[in-house]
């Protein structure tokens, strides 16, 4: 990192999925804005042999001791601040916290989840202190800046809402001469996507079953992928269901670039959940322009009706089935999907937000300094 230009450090640990692409994005962004940035993955980084522009290094393991790579480089780099992106040990990380900001580096948070998917009670007096540690907390929608300040206590003054959700694989996609894991989609293919790691509670079962029981045009193809994406569901349903539709099945670890193959040969992404989530898989469809058709169980941060797709009641799975039989909505969702910005303005504006925010930041501990040691213009472009 040079001397004198804005120095930012990203640091998201779990190098997977959602959360990895977007870090990428916000990286990206920031580099073309002239910050001076560098990101920290975890070493599972599945972008690795992605060429970038700016620094990386794929240095964090799982544990405690993972997160020595990060006081190293802050040791070597001296950022302006430390902007994290993923917390696997909430105790862990505000130690490190407070030794960072010991070392005047300011410590900003993205919380994507503001609590783990399990344990999440027993670790929320731990959350709730990382919290309160923090310089600026960002949320990505207003549902979040909500938990954060009526469930966690975070000051409203240290929430900031910069909503966005750019993905590296719509603003950079890989150069790849690998066969998509799928057919070759026909003319005039329809093609139904249901992704994802498996579990029991995201609906394929009562999906399978619903198909089972009616007829289907032969145009229509329903691709199942992802690792483990059968977990708990039996055979007897995969077979009944392929008696009345064509079904393909991707039982494994997908690499980002065949999962954008994927989603480009489908027309619509099925999300029948049971589970109530909040699903990065809508931010990802969003950027590569593909509809959702998901039960009321799945919330986005910024889904909105008949743009992004539509929504059913879970609780009444047969109004999928009619959805599905008309394709009118679809072919009207995916021209709305297609007139929204393209994600390179999306990744810039989320860009700068970022970039006026860390400057914020920093120029308010300026102002507080004695005249003769104050330096804004080197913040302030």
């Amino acid at each position: 990192m040079s001397k004198h230009s804005l120095r930012i450090l990203i640091v998201e640990a779990s190098g997977r999925g959602f959360l990895n692409h977007y870090s990428h994005a916000l990286a990206l962004g920031l580099h073309l804005c002239n910050v001076d940035v560098q990101l920290l993955t975890g070493v599972r980084d599945e972008l690795s042999d992605w060429e970038l522009p700016y620094p990386k290094q794929s240095c964090l393991e799982k544990g405690r001791s993972g997160w020595r790579c990060v006081r190293e480089i802050i040791i070597q780099q001296q950022p302006d601040v430390v902007h994290l992106q993923w917390v696997d040990n909430p105790l862990t990380v505000f130690r490190l916290v407070q030794w960072i900001k010991r070392r005047g580096i300011k410590v900003i948070y993205t919380p994507h989840n503001i609590l783990p998917h399990e344990k999440r009670w027993m670790l929320m007096p731990f959350y709730r202190l990382l919290y309160r540690a923090m310089n600026k907390v960002i949320a990505r929608d207003i549902h979040i800046a909500w938990a954060l300040e009526e469930l966690l206590d975070v000051h409203k003054e240290t929430i900031q809402h910069i909503a966005g959700s750019p993905n590296l694989l719509a603003i950079q996609p890989a150069h790849s001469t690998d066969k998509s894991l799928c057919p070759q989609k026909l003319p005039g293919e329809n093609r139904f996507l249901f992704f994802g790691h498996g579990s029991s509670r995201k609906g394929l079962d009562v999906l399978l079953k619903l198909l089972s029981e009616n007829n289907w045009p032969q145009r229509y193809h329903l691709v199942l992928a992802g690792e483990g994406v059968l977990a708990k569901v039996p055979g007897s349903l995969i077979e009944n269901a392929r008696k009345k539709i064509k079904v393909s099945v991707i039982n494994q670890y997908i690499a980002p670039q065949k999962v954008a193959m994927l989603f480009a040969d489908a027309d619509l992404l099925l999300m029948p959940y049971i589970k109530q989530c909040k699903s990065p898989l809508l931010d990802l469809a969003a950027a590569l322009k593909l509809p959702v058709l998901k039960s009321d169980r799945v919330n986005g941060a910024e889904f909105r009706e008949h743009i992004h797709g539509l929504t059913f009641p879970h609780e009444d799975p047969s109004l999928l089935l009619a959805l599905l039989n008309n394709s009118a909505w679809i072919d009207k969702s995916k021209n709305n999907l297609s007139r929204l910005e393209p994600p390179e303005a999306s990744m810039q504006r989320l860009a700068l937000a970022h970039k006026q925010l860390y400057q914020n930041i920093l120029y308010e501990e300026n102002r507080d300094m004695p005249e003769t040691t104050m330096q804004p213009n080197e913040y302030i472009y």
